[in-house]
């Protein structure tokens, strides 16, 4: 572009914001290779295409939103695994300390029996409990995760099916027949056949509602033993369909020890801390199961995309700053693009400098990527003003 000031249409601004999204984007690897390709070639086909057809910011906006899903999936996996498997080893600390203590503090023998011994073991039957929901919320996700597979690989069966049907019919005769063909036969030959593949996706979605029903179990186990740890006035109704827990009345237990058996004072703070654990636990172990659900749902959704970012992205908080910088990203495209379709930006040089005072806003939800973006800008309005 010789002229800066000359008219610039809404294909040229929509390729302006275009590039330098792109150029964000390879330069913070933010979308697979595949993804990014495909954007390239949309952009080159923005400079030829007519208008009304969908355009590439819109494109762009929904594959970020897309991939900042699956991120937000990670973190969140990642973060309620670890903090169920905290919660059971914080529990078990906690009742480590109290028998170091009673080992140098020893109580009397009616105490022991009338209180100290069954919060013990009942302390003991919490802390394995809860280990055991730990481990059966990290069972899941592979129970999950394996779904997920055989799902991807009874479409890809399915759909080698189809074609060869359509195949054989002379449906795709507008196809160039080798590629065609080519594409049949790898997919064929990746998904075995059609039966197989639908028996191996109902045996890994049995397997998955088995494991969830052994977390809600575990679940409800939990649950019915922190009933006994509370005042019996806060309890909720018992279920009918679960028989009681084999396990003491703890709290009614030390209530009614305490006034019989002054040395059990001593252990009061420590007792009802731990009495305070236990419904803490429980709440946030239900939480992180009900937050995997949610985060397995979006990677039964984008199955591929989830298991190729899991294999490029180890790091975990590699995967938090690349979500934190799409999350700058999609708002100020969602922007750029009301921008970019004003009939006032008829200039380019009135055009460039919006958009640079767009990304220079303070306080906008894309303010801690605003200088890579404007660097991005930078580079993009080279490209396009070279362009022949």
């Amino acid at each position: 572009m010789a002229n800066r000031d000359h008219f610039i249409a809404p294909r040229e601004r929509e390729a302006l914001v275009s590039l330098t999204a792109v150029s964000y984007i390879e330069e913070h690897h933010l979308l697979t290779a595949a993804q990014l390709e495909e954007a390239k070639k949309s952009l080159q086909a923005l400079f030829l295409r007519a208008s009304g057809e969908e355009t590439l910011l819109r494109r762009l906006i929904e594959v970020l939103k897309t991939t900042r899903a699956l991120h937000q999936s990670f973190s969140s996996i990642a973060g309620t695994l670890a903090g169920a498997r905290q919660s059971a080893a914080t529990v078990e600390e906690r009742l480590l300390a109290l028998r170091e203590y009673l080992k140098h503090t020893p109580v009397s023998a009616e105490a022991h029996a009338e209180f100290v011994g069954p919060f013990l073991s009942f302390s003991q039957a919490m802390a394995n409990r809860m280990a055991e929901c730990a481990r059966l919320l990290g069972e899941y996700l592979d129970r999950k995760e394996g779904e997920a597979r055989a799902q991807t690989l009874y479409r890809i069966a399915l759909d080698a099916r189809e074609r060869l049907r359509l195949r054989l019919a002379g449906q795709l005769a507008a196809e160039p027949h080798g590629e065609a063909e080519t594409r049949i036969k790898q997919e064929l030959v990746a998904s075995f056949d059609y039966g197989e593949a639908e028996s191996a996706l109902k045996a890994a979605m049995r397997e998955s509602r088995l494991v969830a029903g052994e977390v809600e179990e575990s679940l409800g186990q939990l649950h019915a033993m922190c009933r006994l740890a509370m005042n019996p006035a806060m309890r909720d109704l018992p279920s009918r369909l679960r028989p009681p827990p084999p396990h003491e009345d703890v709290y009614t237990r030390f209530a009614e020890a305490l006034p019989r058996r002054p040395e059990l004072h001593a252990l009061r703070n420590t007792v009802v801390e731990l009495f305070r654990l236990y419904q803490h636990a429980y709440g946030l172990l239900k939480l992180d199961y009900d937050k995997l659900r949610r985060a397995t749902e979006t990677m039964m959704q984008n199955t591929e995309a989830y298991f190729q970012a899991k294999e490029e992205d180890l790091d975990l908080a590699e995967k938090r700053e690349k979500l934190r910088k799409i999350e700058g990203l999609i708002p100020f495209l969602e922007h750029s693009a009301g921008l970019a379709a004003a009939d006032t930006m008829d200039t380019y040089h009135k055009f460039s400098r919006e958009l640079s005072a767009l990304i220079a806003s303070r306080r906008a939800p894309w303010s801690h990527v605003a200088e890579d973006l404007l660097r991005s800008k930078v580079q993009a309005e080279a490209e396009l003003s070279t362009r022949l």
